[in-house]
């Protein structure tokens, strides 16, 4: 069967994405009091400093760092209701050196025992690939969730690897698991306005927003390749509670791409659907093949409120779902009412043995309220390259 995908810019057609394989890092303990917590995993910079409260922040408010390390248990059992032990992507595609089938590093979930955020991922178990990661954003943004999303039956949010899945939120990450909780909070004192976090840049490679770097490879580096994030970024007036993943180290030899899944949320909709209030998730990656947005909606649009092609509306809007406008599938959710997303898949290529960055972003834009959420798992290393696709599932 073939999906309909936008590909940076061109609406193309393609075969449902390869199995692949994970790997990765670890750090940080997720259970948060107040403050802004910003963790970093040393293990690849021989920094052992620490500094405040340590990852569960002190409460007071006060801006927190951390740098900690994170230890598994070592026996490699998967202990996973959703992932079936190790994955191993033996596709048949070729590996970086020619040499044949597809050598993307061996991963076991490691998330039964721990809170760690990547663990939930899928990134840094024990025995694996180690990079170095780091969360910067309130201490109450980001949440360890065990088992499925919600109460709808069958569940339109199960974990996809492992036990255990990841919340990251522009308020309360774990207010998402609260059935019909008007999810609203500001936190105050991570709001970078026009400033993103480097590398972050949200113009487009091209003005004209048509050349992509897959059309011209020496625009990597000058942008953002796929020209999504522009025009909605200057609809509003800034960022607000922002909340950040960052992963970062060498591509491993035998892969050429990667994988995750994700959905999106917001409780501004439908008040707020398609007005400037807009808040936004950004997926960045820095790569020799490619800096920019790698994920994107059903549409080809960046996964935002506005541009949203939300799957799941729980309420009427007067754009494109009149009344009734119902979703059950986000029953047993924070976002009973308001919208979001199915579980999406984002792949994208790399250079094997490189030096990379990915970033996971969300934050409200032109205000500090009205919460929007994504759920992350199921990171894994594949060999399908080239340049980033979403579809769902």
């Amino acid at each position: 069967m073939t999906l309909p995908i936008r590909n940076l810019g061109t609406l193309i057609t393609v075969s449902a994405l390869a199995t692949a394989c994970q790997v990765q890092s670890a750090d940080t303990d997720s259970n948060s009091g107040g403050g802004i917590l910003t963790t970093t995993d040393p293990t690849t910079t021989g920094d052992e400093s620490e500094t405040g409260a340590g990852p569960t922040g002190d409460g007071d408010g006060d801006p927190t760092t951390t740098t900690t390390t994170t230890e598994g248990d070592g026996d490699g059992d998967p202990g996973s209701e959703g992932g079936a032990g190790p994955k191993f992507d033996i596709g048949g595609l070729p590996d970086a050196s020619g040499a044949g089938g597809c050598l993307a590093p061996l991963h076991n979930p490691c998330d039964d025992d721990d809170d760690d955020y990547f663990h939930a991922l899928g990134i840094n178990c024990p025995g694996e690939l180690e990079f170095v990661t780091s969360y910067t954003g309130h201490a109450d943004a980001v949440y360890v969730q065990a088992g499925q999303l919600g109460t709808y039956d069958p569940p339109t949010y199960p974990v996809l690897e492992g036990d255990k899945m990841l919340i990251l939120s522009s308020g309360i990450a774990q207010e998402l698991t609260v059935p019909a909780l008007y999810a609203s909070t500001s936190n105050a004192g991570n709001d970078p306005g026009q400033n993103l976090p480097a590398p972050i840049n949200m113009n487009a490679v091209d003005p004209g927003f048509t050349t992509t770097c897959t059309d011209d490879p020496d625009l990597i580096g000058t942008g953002d390749c796929s020209n999504t994030l522009q025009e909605q970024w200057e609809q509003g007036s800034g960022a607000n509670d922002y909340a950040e993943l960052r992963i970062s180290g060498e591509v491993p030899g035998g892969a050429s791409g990667f994988s995750y899944n994700l959905a999106f949320f917001s409780t501004e909709y439908p008040n707020y659907y398609q007005s400037t209030f807009n808040d936004m998730y950004v997926a960045w990656l820095q790569s020799e093949a490619w800096t920019g947005n790698v994920s994107f909606d059903e549409m080809g649009a960046p996964i935002s409120l506005n541009a949203g092609f939300l799957d799941y509306k729980d309420a009427p809007n007067d754009y494109d779902c009149p009344n009734p406008c119902t979703a059950p599938e986000l029953q047993g959710t924070a976002m009973e009412g308001h919208a979001g997303t199915k579980w999406l898949t984002t792949s994208a290529g790399v250079v094997p043995g490189e030096q990379f960055e990915l970033l996971f972003s969300i934050f409200d834009l032109s205000d500090g309220i009205l919460d929007s959420v994504v759920i992350l798992d199921n990171f894994m290393w594949n060999c399908e390259g080239g340049p980033p696709v979403t579809i769902p599932g």
